[in-house]
């Protein structure tokens, strides 16, 4: 018999929390205003999802949009969404900025956003001030309107998941339910000022 037969094996185990992305220690308490300041993002949201959905049928009706492109403007985001989303959110778990795992993608759709808004309430001045074949200003004025309404809605339907992962990151349980009740009532506000506006008047 070997000589090691008699000695009992050590075997030695490691946390999977000591190799993951995630920090194994509970997040302090968050205090209530800064809750309220990060739901407000998500207000900023909707605001824009309400600006969008009062402006973009007038524009594209103005810059000569015919009626078959309505379709393919609304159903190029969802598609993009499907396809990326999961590509994203991967590429966010992964993450290794000196800000973190989430801002770098809610400061980067915050600002596609952006552009996304000045390109479909605009598009059609600044081509019109760039180009003055009527034939090639009109092909052009659609194009950029329709790339701005599809680069902003691509935007703001990805940037719920940064925004939403970021509070489960930083925050203990019980703040993470608080955050999730003031991004309701932000976003719910939000909801019940756009209704009112779209209301037919008497």
């Amino acid at each position: 018999m070997g000589g090691n037969s008699g000695q009992a094996g050590h075997h030695i185990y490691k946390s999977l929390a000591d190799d993951g992305p995630f920090d194994p220690m509970e997040p302090p308490k968050r205090p209530t205003g800064r809750l309220i300041m990060h739901s407000m993002v998500m207000f900023g949201r909707e605001f824009c999802y309400a600006v969008e959905a009062a402006y973009v049928t007038p524009v594209l009706l103005s810059v000569g949009l015919p009626n078959s492109l309505y379709s393919i403007v609304w159903f190029l985001s969802p598609v993009l969404g499907f396809l990326l989303q999961p590509v994203v959110g991967s590429a966010s778990d992964h993450c290794r900025s000196r800000w973190g795992r989430r801002r770098p993608y809610i400061l980067t759709l915050g600002v596609m956003m952006l552009v996304g808004m000045a390109l479909y309430l605009n598009g059609d001045t600044v081509v019109a001030a760039l180009i003055a074949n009527p034939r090639r200003k009109l092909v052009w004025a659609i194009s950029v309107t329709m790339i701005g309404v599809v680069l902003f809605d691509f935007a703001a339907d990805f940037i719920d998941g940064p925004i939403k992962a970021y509070l489960f990151d930083v925050c203990r349980h019980q703040d993470k339910e608080k955050g999730l009740h003031y991004h309701a009532l932000f976003t719910g506000r939000e909801y019940s000022r756009k209704s009112l506006l779209h209301l037919p008047r008497q």
